[in-house]
């Protein structure tokens, strides 16, 4: 299987998830690596587009095909305990190396489309190393999506 990511260009190649460990993310605490990468590029894209300052649009982009052992690849979504946040979940899963990969459902589409989605790679998991860059192409966003209305 293959999954994408969009990043800036010194950092496409990069699958440490050392950006998500300086920074948390949804499925991560401050201090925990994780990959956040999607299922198809356009997911991708707007997943970087909602996380962006409209005022500071992204430069220097490229975006990258990653391949997973199909092997590794879960076609169940992550479920979480109630009262357990996101977040809470998420680390937990990375710190514990349950898995190289969780499946989630991205917050920008409707909840019951589970055509395309997110995936968290865990760059914990002893069997990391077999993520691998597959290519890498520059990416710039059309000026329609990143004008201000």
């Amino acid at each position: 299987m293959v999954v994408f990511r969009i990043a800036r260009k010194e950092h496409i190649t990069d699958l440490s998830g050392k950006g998500a460990e300086l920074f948390g993310g949804r499925w991560n605490e401050k201090g925990v690596p994780a990959l956040y990468t999607s299922s198809s590029l356009s997911l991708a894209a707007l997943e970087i587009l909602a996380h962006t300052d409209k005022s500071l649009p992204p430069v220097n982009m490229a975006w990258a095909k990653i391949y997973v052992p199909d092997e590794m690849f879960t076609m169940k979504f992550a479920k979480i305990p109630p009262g357990t946040s996101q977040v809470e979940f998420g680390t937990d899963w990375l710190k514990e190396k349950r898995g190289l990969m969780l499946k989630v459902q991205s917050v920008i589409l409707p909840y019951e489309y589970d055509h395309e989605f997110n995936l968290i790679l865990n760059p914990l998991h002893p069997e990391y190393s077999k993520i691998f860059v597959v290519e890498t192409h520059d990416f710039s966003f059309d000026v329609r999506l990143i004008e201000e209305f």
